[in-house]
């Protein structure tokens, strides 16, 4: 006997499921995380921000996650004083030059238009303003309760 081919079909029965499935915990509420971003659009106006933060916005990235967004945020913040004996230190967080608001749109479009002369990339710059961008939207708009 001589055989030339073999065909072999096995089907896959899948139960149906409805509803919940996990086990039951006791309680009844439940829960809503906010969002990263509507948890920073609630302390942070990114068109009047101080250096603080936007250390404070890198970090909040960073915890997330997202250590290539964070770092466009975080060289906002960095900053070296010079002393009289000319050498350098990092100012405290109540330093004025830290707690001085500015707008970090603006400072981001001028980040982006030094790298476009010196033919840098800009991707990472157009992702932080993206992120500002929703910011923004997140600050002005109510939160959603996805559980009323």
């Amino acid at each position: 006997m001589h055989v030339t081919q073999a065909n072999y079909i096995q089907t896959i029965n899948t139960t149906p499921h409805s509803g919940n499935t996990l086990p039951p915990t006791g309680k009844n509420e439940a829960t809503q995380k906010s969002s990263l971003i509507h948890e920073l659009a609630n302390s942070i106006d990114p068109a009047n921000m101080s250096r603080n933060e936007a250390r404070m916005i890198a970090n909040a990235l960073m915890k997330s996650g997202e250590g290539d967004l964070s770092s466009a945020f975080m060289t906002q913040s960095m900053v070296l004083k010079v002393n009289a004996d000319g050498s350098y230190f990092n100012p405290e967080d109540d330093d004025p030059l830290m707690t001085t608001k500015f707008n970090m749109f603006d400072s981001l479009k001028g980040q982006m238009e030094f790298n476009r002369e010196h033919n840098l990339p800009t991707d990472l710059l157009e992702e932080a303003e993206s992120f500002l961008k929703k910011l923004q939207v997140a600050k002005s708009s109510p939160r959603i309760d996805t559980y009323t």
